[in-house]
This record gives structure tokens, C-alpha cells and sequence, in this order.
């Protein structure tokens, strides 16, 4: 596994704070790029810590808010801070560890907001345009947090089931299935999508849709996820071939008596 410490976050952060000591606009745009690989760094960081067991398509998603709203559907303390208190045998407080994180919804709105100033402004802006020094601190302050405490991880309880299609397992948690209706195969180069179903103590996937064969009268499928107007398949059995046809009805409206 990639060692975490190689996102070094607290250079990028440091960078920013020298920069903002100035008062031009390019050291503002530069802070903005240094705020930004910091906040890339704690995501990567936090990725990289459990990366043996979160899907892979989570590992590879490049922006760091986009991939924490992606890990946040398997666990629910993705963009929590933790708190790990230690105590001796007779119960005395020894010590406390910490983990500052961002919420998705703080991370998703400082990510794009110091976005917006790496760009050119638009000619129709172009007379009026500067970078609020002000507003580039505040994030600044804000991110601060984040340069405290230990990284610390809460492995989440995966489970798996084999892909129907490409055989390679598809991860998924409790937590994941409370609260989606489908999840997609993380094989890229799959991607056939399962319906999920629950009961009070069960769960199941479910990827094809089943019929019976007009020829040899025996069960047909074909997976969901592959349903389109001209999508072609074979019965498993017989060999006869069918395609999809998109009709489309219109229903006259009822007239009124």
C-alpha cells in the first residue's frame, strides 16, 4: 500500500499561510492552489489509510469531494471527526485521540470555492476583478482544524457477493444498502447494475430480468442494466435470438361526458 505521509498536507498548508503574508493577486490564486492540494491530501490520506478494504472506484474518483460523498454511501463516518479515548484496567483516562475532519457539505463548498479563483476572469469581468483576500483567509481558518489531531480510520464491516457477469466481487456495507435501491459492479469494465432488496434480516441482489423462452420454453435472462432500444441477447438454452424495441403508445384522452 502507498504511504500515507507522502501527501504531505501540512507543507501545502504552510505554503498557503507564507503566501497570503502578501498582497498581490497572483499569491492570492497561488494560496488558493495550496489550500486546494491541502484539502486534496487530507481526503487522499484518509483513502489511502483503508484502501485494503473500500471499493476500488472510491480509490481512483481524482476529486477528493466527489470520492468522500462516494465513501460517505458505505460509511457513515467518512466525513466525521473521531475520538478515541484510552483508559487504564481500573478505568482511569489515560489519553485521548483525535481526528479533525470536514463534513461533505463544507468539504464540496471550500473545494469549488477556491476553484473559482484558479481561473481567468471573464472579459466582461475583466476591469473590476480581484480576489478577496478576506474571504481566502476565512477558508484558510477554517481548514485549520484539519492540521490537528491523528489520522485515524474506523474500518467499516464490507461484505461481498461475486458478480454475476465478470465473477470479481462487488463490496457493500449495512450501512449502504439502508440507503440505496442499486449498486453498481466496481469493475470497470463491467458495471452491470444490481437492484437491492431487504427484509428484516436479509438482503439480496438482483441483476437480470428472467422470462421464458417463446422456443425451447425455458428461462431466459438478460441483465437489467443491458435493457435498451436495439440491445441484442440469446437464450442461454436454444440460441434464439431477441432484441429489444422501444414502442411507443399514446393513450387518447377520455372524453368528457
Amino acid at each position: 500500500m502507498v504511504d500515507v505521509n507522502r501527501y504531505e498536507k501540512d507543507v501545502h498548508y504552510e505554503k498557503a499561510r507564507s503566501l497570503l503574508e502578501f498582497d498581490d493577486l497572483q499569491s492570492f490564486r497561488y494560496a488558493c492552489l495550496e489550500l486546494r492540494y491541502f484539502i486534496e491530501a487530507h481526503v487522499y490520506q484518509q483513502l489511502l489509510a483503508g484502501a485494503e478494504e473500500i471499493p476500488r472506484t472510491i480509490i481512483e474518483t481524482w476529486q477528493p469531494n466527489k470520492a468522500i460523498k462516494l465513501l460517505s454511501d458505505f460509511d457513515d463516518l467518512a466525513d466525521k471527526d473521531l475520538r478515541l479515548s484510552i483508559f487504564s484496567e481500573d478505568g482511569e483516562l489515560k489519553d485521548t485521540i483525535t481526528y479533525n475532519n470536514i463534513s461533505i457539505k463544507d468539504l464540496n463548498k471550500l473545494y469549488n470555492s477556491l476553484g473559482s479563483y484558479l481561473h481567468l476572469p471573464m472579459p466582461k469581468k475583466l476591469t473590476d476583478y480581484i480576489i478577496d483576500k478576506n474571504k481566502i483567509v476565512k477558508i484558510f481558518d477554517q481548514l485549520g482544524k484539519l492540521t490537528k489531531g491523528n489520522l485515524m480510520v474506523v474500518k467499516a464491516n464490507y461484505e461481498f457477493f461475486p458478480c454475476e457477469a465478470c465473477g470479481q466481487n462487488i463490496l457493500y456495507t449495512q450501512h449502504y444498502v439502508k440507503s440505496n435501491e442499486s449498486i453498481a459492479c466496481q469493475n470497470d469494465s463491467c458495471r452491470i447494475e444490481y437492484a437491492i432488496r431487504t427484509s428484516e434480516d436479509n438482503v439480496s441482489f438482483g441483476s437480470k430480468y428472467v422470462f421464458e423462452c417463446g422456443v425451447c420454453h425455458k428461462e431466459a435472462t438478460v441483465f437489467f442494466s443491458k435493457i435498451e432500444d436495439g440491445y441484442k441477447f440469446k437464450c442461454g438454452h436454444c440460441e434464439t435470438e431477441y432484441t429489444f424495441e422501444m414502442i411507443l403508445r399514446g393513450m387518447p384522452v377520455e372524453q368528457e361526458s
